[in-house]
């Protein structure tokens, strides 16, 4: 029996660390996701241009509003980029470098404004990330004939509640210092995870690095 026990704490060890590369992998998708990516850098070549004709084409590229949505604000990224690639290329000594410079002023504002904007998605796309995570653990808790009751409290879904009536201290630390589950919680937002052996004690471990039991 006694075995049985030890048996059975390894393999919910090693399931913790399969649970653990699968945050990882959404983890580095999502990163890979939200990379900004110059758009067309091959296709435009300052040198084939005029100055006036680089000035024109900044212009076409700034003709241009963005959207809350991924796809939109991609396409913006790209624009704005293109921008400032043809203003850079006209010269101080051009008759067309002081409206290129105002122009220019413009494509820092816009730079600014989807800075904000991809912040904005970058949040709406982990807190799906973590209601992901969150249901996977749960399903592998199922497949291991555990009843733990997996929750995500915060507005921003930010804190992890595992209600399970036979944690231990030797299983939660085994948790903590024996895999990476804590760290892959952390880089996809998490603040906060408890681990809640609802009438017998709870242990919140704080994702900054204070443990309050």
């Amino acid at each position: 029996m006694h075995q049985s026990k030890r048996q059975h704490k390894r393999q919910w060890a090693i399931g913790l660390c399969i649970i653990c590369v699968s945050i990882l992998f959404v983890m580095v998708t999502l990163d890979t996701k939200n990379i900004k990516q110059p758009a067309f850098m091959n296709k435009i070549k300052p040198e084939e241009l005029t100055p006036y004709e680089h000035l024109i084409e900044a212009k076409k590229a700034l003709i241009n509003e963005y959207k809350l949505n991924e796809n939109w604000l991609k396409f913006s990224q790209e624009k704005i980029y293109d921008a400032r690639i043809h203003l850079e290329a006209i010269k101080r000594d051009s008759p067309e470098y002081i409206e290129a410079q105002r122009l220019m002023d413009e494509v820092k504002q816009k730079e600014a404004e989807m800075e904000k904007v991809s912040a904005i998605l970058t949040q709406e796309c982990m807190r799906k990330q973590r209601e992901e995570v969150a249901g996977k653990l749960e399903k592998y808790f199922i497949g291991k004939n555990m009843y733990v009751n997996v929750q995500l409290d915060g507005e921003e879904k930010t804190i992890l509640k595992l209600e399970y009536v036979s944690w231990s201290y030797p299983l939660i630390y085994r948790v903590i210092n024996g895999t990476g589950f804590l760290p892959s919680l952390k880089k996809l937002g998490f603040k906060k995870v408890i681990f809640d052996a609802t009438h017998n004690y709870s242990w919140t471990y704080d994702l900054e690095g204070n443990i309050q039991e």
